[in-house]
Formats: C-alpha cells, sequence, structure tokens
C-alpha cells in the first residue's frame, strides 16, 4: 500500500492539480492533506493571478481522506486552535488587528500584514472550522499520526519552530499517548524530507528514499511553487520507506 502525503498548499491550485497527476501515476492508494491550503503571503508568492483557494480546497476535499487544519486554514475560517500554549481571548476574532497585535506578544501568527483574504463561503470557513488539529489513522495494524505541525504547536499557529532533538520530546511522548508509530507534519517547507529520529535529525533531498524506524517523526515539503520546494512525499508501507518527490 503507497500513502501520498501533502502539505501547504497555500492557494497554488496549478501545482496542486500537477501533484495529484503525480499521485495517480505513482499509484497511490491513499491521499492525506496536512493542511494550510489557504494562505496566499504577498511576500513570498508571485501567482496572484492564479491563485484559487476555493477550487483548492474542493480538489482535497474530493481527494484525501484526512484533512488536517493549519494555521492559515484556521484563520481564514477566523477559527483560534484548540491546542495551543498560547491562551487566545474568547474575542480574538472580533478585535482588531492592533489589538490583537498588543495581546499576542509575538507569541502567535498574525496574517493581515502580508496575507490576501481566502474569500471563502460561509460553508468552506464551517468546513474548516470543524477539521481535526490531528488525526491517528491505521494501516494494516500500524497507526501513524498526522498534524500540520508538532505538539504542542500542532496547527502550526505559535511563533515557534524546533531544530533540536530535544525540542521533539513533547511531540514524542503525544505521538505515543494517540498510539502513533509514527507521526508525519508539514509546516516547516523543507525541500525534501526531514526526519527527526530517536539519535539525529536526518535530511534527504528530494528522490531519495528512507527506511523507517520506530518513533520517527517525518516532516514532508509543501506543495506551493515556492524557491522550488514543491513536492509531496510518498510512504510505502509495505517497504516501510518514506520518498519526497518534486512536483
Amino acid at each position: 500500500m503507497r500513502l501520498a502525503i501533502i502539505a501547504d498548499i497555500h492557494e497554488d491550485i496549478i501545482n496542486l492539480k500537477k501533484a495529484f497527476e503525480k499521485i495517480q501515476r505513482l499509484k497511490c492508494d491513499d491521499i492525506i492533506c496536512l493542511g494550510d491550503i489557504s494562505g496566499f503571503s504577498v511576500l513570498h508568492h508571485d501567482f496572484f493571478d492564479s491563485r484559487n483557494a476555493s477550487e483548492c480546497l474542493k480538489m482535497v476535499r474530493e481527494n484525501c481522506t484526512v484533512i488536517i487544519a493549519g494555521n492559515h486554514d484556521l484563520h481564514a475560517a477566523r477559527h483560534t486552535p484548540k491546542i495551543s500554549s498560547y491562551e487566545y481571548p474568547s474575542n480574538w476574532y472580533e478585535l482588531d488587528f492592533q489589538g490583537r497585535l498588543i495581546k499576542s506578544m509575538d507569541q502567535v501568527w498574525l496574517y493581515e500584514h502580508e496575507e490576501l483574504s481566502a474569500l471563502y463561503s460561509h460553508e468552506e470557513k464551517t468546513f474548516i472550522s470543524n477539521l481535526p488539529e490531528y488525526k491517528v489513522k491505521t494501516y494494516e495494524d500500524l497507526s501513524v499520526l498526522f498534524s500540520h505541525f508538532i505538539f504542542p504547536n500542532l496547527t502550526g499557529s505559535e511563533q515557534r519552530f524546533y531544530f533540536e532533538l530535544p525540542d521533539f520530546d513533547a511531540h514524542k511522548r503525544f505521538m505515543t499517548e494517540q498510539g502513533g508509530l509514527y507521526s508525519f507534519s508539514g509546516h516547516r517547507h523543507y525541500p525534501g524530507l526531514m526526519v527527526i529520529s530517536d539519535s539525529k535529525v536526518i535530511r534527504k533531498n528530494f528522490n531519495r528514499k528512507y527506511k523507517l524506524k520506530a518513533g520517527d517523526v517525518i516532516m514532508v515539503p509543501p506543495i506551493v511553487r515556492a524557491m522550488g520546494n514543491g513536492g509531496l512525499c510518498v510512504y510505502d508501507i509495505n517497504e516501510n520507506t518514506v520518498e519526497a518527490i518534486r512536483i
């Protein structure tokens, strides 16, 4: 069985279509989306004329068996994360930008200064608001944890990134508590695969396979075409390998 894992689309309908075409050619049996379907940044993306959050969401809904909420998705739906180290005020989205800027104390991301509206319908916003922040799915008696980022920052809404092995301890404990043998996340926009094993952080370029070990945390590449990083992850359950495939 082969599993395709996609993340960080950021309204890039052109690359998303290419990704689904490639997934079909690769004959994957299941597709998981790790979030950030929306989130077009005027500072980092240059495909303004082709951006289409609604069409991306439609394709993901039609093709993916699991869809996880990312930080940009939650913002587009005006929804705050359930799991977070930062305690959001109940009236967070009733505050204006300056009010949230003061309240955030640089702990969580704010978006309006560089991000265009996703232009979602009410139904689409409701759908996103009800997406899970993580999901454990079982394949052939093997359980896998999927999330947009790393516990306790599962949605990536906090301004926190992780680089050293101890930074991932809380996530690995969370993964074990949820019954997951492996974990897949996005958010980092890494060009290839980043694997956090028990003893080191392993970086794999596109088209280089990695043999999984129990407890591994795998960070997948983004779909969005930015700095040549666009790609997807293929997890071969029978071979117990993962590989980043360039779009």
